[in-house]
């Protein structure tokens, strides 16, 4: 794939992540696959939940950066962090 289609699609699942962090804490809920935690009565899963989207955010950033040559690949350093995972 192109590397500027790769940065447009993972500039779109960023800014999607952000926007869903920002209405989750505006809110107070946030939801995933099929439960929903409130900042008052589940702090940890909220935090979770929040926690997750922030984590695809910083790899969309990254996947950016790669995109442009600016980091190495983000798959392979993983891969190689992680080495049990397929």
């Amino acid at each position: 794939m192109p590397p500027a289609y790769q940065a447009i699609i993972f500039a779109m699942l960023g800014l999607c992540a952000i926007w869903g962090i920002q209405r989750n804490l505006s809110s107070g809920t946030a939801s995933s696959h099929g439960w929903t935690c409130t900042i008052d009565d589940n702090p940890i899963g909220f935090c979770l939940i929040v926690c997750g989207k922030a984590v695809c955010l910083g790899f969309c950033v990254v996947a950016i950066l790669h995109a442009f040559g600016m980091v190495g690949d983000p798959g392979a350093t993983i891969k190689h962090a992680l080495p049990f995972l397929p």
